[in-house]
């Protein structure tokens, strides 16, 4: 196990740590030494993911429902004495056009993508507060910067999600927490899906952003590449990085 000993014995809360960005984050975190808390409400993603690792715990349930997060926070914190970081990484996506989209649709997007990570900064702060230090994390988009049709609401949600990071990490800097996000591009992930099809595999994606090289890196990014950067922000060595949006995308937003 690869440790780095200015993290080890750190906790950390990883939500949306099921699948995707989530659970390669949980997983690199905790080969790091980190004694990770994996949130999410895919009980089949976190047995999984928690199968032969000792640094990794898990908790099942729906980060919108906020009395449950309470008590997840409250418990972990108790048995563990300390919370040192948060990575905001669960989200989810509704593809549609304006007409055919729902209020519903728009508000469980917004409660999952941006209302649960207030709220879980607002729980695990005072923690962090009470030691001087702390590092959260917030996934962001790409969409948040350069946006298309289709994704409405989770384009809003990521550009609430930049502009929070900011005024966070200056509402938190005088304690010693440090704010920042990260904008993963064409990730490949289970949210690559589109219609039970993988749109990093299409034709279209081939073509346009692989061969015309849209994407100047000339493919998409894998999940442990964004994860690689969160663990940074996370870690001791990210010490005068605070407010910042970290783009992970392979050069995409450069071509736009």
């Amino acid at each position: 196990m690869q440790v780095n000993q200015s993290m080890a014995g750190q906790v950390a809360l990883v939500t949306g740590a099921g699948s995707g960005i989530g659970r390669a984050t949980a997983q690199h975190l905790a080969q790091l030494g980190v004694h990770v808390v994996a949130i999410d409400r895919n009980a089949n993603g976190l047995e999984a993911l928690v199968d032969g690792s000792a640094n990794i715990e898990s908790w099942c349930g729906d980060v919108t429902d906020y009395e449950q997060l309470e008590q997840c926070v409250n418990a972990w914190a108790t048995t563990h004495g300390r919370i040192d970081i948060l990575a905001n990484i669960a989200g989810i996506c509704h593809y549609e056009r304006l007409t055919d989209s729902s209020l519903e649709h728009w508000r469980q997007t917004q409660a999952i993508n941006m209302e649960a990570m207030y709220v879980l900064a607002k729980l695990v702060t005072p923690h962090m507060m009470a030691r001087s230090y702390g590092r959260i994390v917030n996934v962001s988009s790409t969409q948040a910067l350069a946006s298309e049709a289709m994704v409405g609401a989770y384009a809003a949600s990521k550009g609430a999600i930049n502009a929070w990071t900011r005024s966070l990490a200056v509402d938190l800097a005088e304690y010693g927490i440090l704010v920042n996000a990260v904008a993963p591009g064409c990730i490949r992930t289970g949210m690559s899906l589109v219609n039970g099809v993988d749109e990093t595999e299409s034709e279209l994606f081939q073509q346009w952003y692989v061969k015309q090289r849209k994407i100047p890196l000339a493919r998409p990014g894998e999940a442990k590449e964004v994860a690689n950067v969160i663990a940074f922000l996370c870690g001791m060595g990210c010490s005068y990085i605070t407010g910042h949006t970290l783009v992970v995308d392979g050069g995409l937003t450069i071509t736009f």
